[in-house]
């Protein structure tokens, strides 16, 4: 009799209990889905890889019934459904991708990210990594914040950065991040607002890809 096997939302749970399930070995196909899964979201467990595909429905909810950037802070806040790991990871994406074409947007996507964040359940997914993403995404909002010349608000954000990372996993990654986020922040550019190449536009649509299709949505490191 042939075995079954599994498919990727399948092999993740499998995974979680069993690291060693044999059940990898058989679906390569799976598991190079699942390990896709888990390189954008940046976290070891296989079982929360899913939120990877549950994320673009969340932030497209999110953009659709809420108007403007109070309402959707108030419904992060309010709404446990939006105390997702993939959602801030995805916020944080499209935050980085909006620097090119709104330093605004880019700063209302990284606010919300660590609204997101900081209302994660460090007893649902790990201590340690939970810090690492509230350090994450305190990181690019300070960057966020600097495009704008909002200094004032970026130092703040960069401590948060600083404090957070120290109780992380002390991931090199991260502490990259950081280290070239803090000295973007002590450039001086005549009060320019500095994007790294010039000054920055405001005011351009929200760049929110609707597509199903996982493989639109990558990660920005």
């Amino acid at each position: 009799m042939t075995e079954r096997l599994l498919n990727p939302l399948q092999l993740a749970v499998s995974l979680h209990w069993n690291p060693e399930d044999p059940a990898a070995a058989r679906g390569v196909d799976a598991k190079r889905v699942l390990d896709h899964w888990l390189q954008q979201i940046e976290h070891f467990d296989p079982i929360f890889s899913p939120e990877y595909v549950e994320a673009p429905a969340l932030l497209s909810e999110l953009f659709i019934e809420e108007t403007g950037h109070g309402g959707r802070m108030a419904r992060v806040e309010e709404d446990g459904r939006f105390h997702h790991w993939g959602l801030c990871q995805h916020l944080l994406a499209e935050s980085q991708r909006a620097v090119a074409s709104s330093a605004v947007l880019a700063r209302d996507l990284s606010d919300l990210a660590v609204a997101v964040a900081m209302r994660l359940d460090p007893g649902h997914y790990h201590l340690s990594w939970t810090e690492d993403l509230r350090a994450k995404a305190w990181c690019v909002h300070a960057d966020a914040c600097r495009r704008l010349n909002r200094r004032d608000e970026a130092a703040v954000a960069m401590g948060e950065a600083q404090k957070h990372a120290r109780e992380g996993t002390s991931s090199a990654e991260l502490a990259a991040r950081i280290e070239k986020t803090e000295m973007s922040l002590n450039w001086r550019v005549d009060g320019k607002r500095w994007n790294g190449g010039g000054c920055v536009s405001v005011g351009a649509p929200l760049p929110i890809p609707l597509s199903d299709d996982p493989s639109s949505h990558s990660r920005v490191s």
